[in-house]
């Protein structure tokens, strides 16, 4: 039996959400490099922490680098350190992530968006062990493990020249991805009631929600998947004059890319997995994902 989940987020009891408990119980027992995949809000943040925690590195850091729309050399700066004087402004030396998170963790989220620099850099200390600060001499040795995660696919990534491949195989050891939420829509009334408890002890006001009211969550498309759940979970609680939140609580935005988000999806099964077209627009039919138009 996997052991419940100990971070918000992963609940559920879909097969597709058992399965990403029972690979993070099994990432946690081991130190290789680990590679967490899915879209934006599933929830890949929350599964590397989980990792960390269950880890026998789990008392030490967890620290968190994002790699978007960042300057190289400000990458470099916050990930290695750097030392008095290596650029304009660097009036002291300063230890980067990858020192302060020494017997822990570095969780480094979006890795698709950095530049071949920067993906060469970390690959170089994935195959030594060792780093040298911005305008060091000195290399310095850490024992820190790392967890990389993307919301886009790498492998396409690969193909489009923007990701070396060679660090993709390096991070790529062990992956876990985690399903959108629309794949697994049993899960929601759980994760719902578990915002609302979160909701109660922080604001110490209880609040149910109308059956019709998870109804309408349920035919939701998400395409912000658990955070946006969440936002919508908690304007209801905040918003509702009630104890109990209805349908008109739920107050969910019109979102204009969503047709284009499933025709590229039908796209993707069609052209590139050699699906059929019944077999592409079956299931999102069925899931009300998409109408007749």
């Amino acid at each position: 039996m996997v052991p419940k989940p100990i971070l918000k987020g992963l609940t559920g009891k879909s097969p597709a959400i058992r399965e990403v408990n029972r690979l993070i119980h099994k990432a946690s027992r081991n130190d290789y490099p680990l590679l967490i995949s899915g879209e934006t809000g599933v929830g890949k943040s929350m599964a590397a922490e989980c990792i960390h925690r269950l880890s026998r590195r789990g008392s030490k850091s967890f620290l968190q680098q994002g790699c978007s729309n960042i300057p190289a050399e400000l990458f470099e700066s916050e990930l290695f350190g750097h030392e008095k004087g290596a650029f304009t402004g660097a009036v002291r030396r300063r230890a980067g992530k990858m020192e302060i998170a020494a017997g822990g963790t570095l969780f480094l989220d979006e890795v698709a968006d950095l530049g071949f620099d920067c993906q060469s850099k970390i690959l170089l200390f994935l195959d030594k062990g060792k780093f040298f600060r911005l305008g060091g001499e000195e290399e310095i040795e850490v024992d820190v493990r790392i967890i990389a995660a993307s919301n886009k696919d790498l492998k396409e990534e690969i193909k489009a020249g923007r990701f070396r491949e060679d660090l993709y195989f390096r991070l790529n050891v062990f992956e876990i991805h985690i399903p959108p939420l629309r794949e697994r829509k049993e899960d929601i009334p759980l994760l719902v009631n578990e915002i609302l408890k979160e909701a109660e002890k922080r604001n110490k006001v209880s609040k149910k929600i109308f059956s019709p009211a998870m109804e309408k969550l349920m035919g939701y498309y998400f395409p912000g998947n658990i955070r946006e759940l969440e936002n919508i979970v908690l304007r209801a609680f905040v918003m509702a004059e009630a104890d109990v939140l209805k349908p008109d609580d739920i107050k969910i935005e019109p979102m204009s890319y969503r047709e284009e988000d499933i025709v590229n999806k039908l796209f993707k099964l069609m052209v590139r997995h050699g699906m059929s077209f019944w077999e592409a627009m079956h299931k999102p039919f069925l899931q009300r994902e998409l109408n007749r138009r």
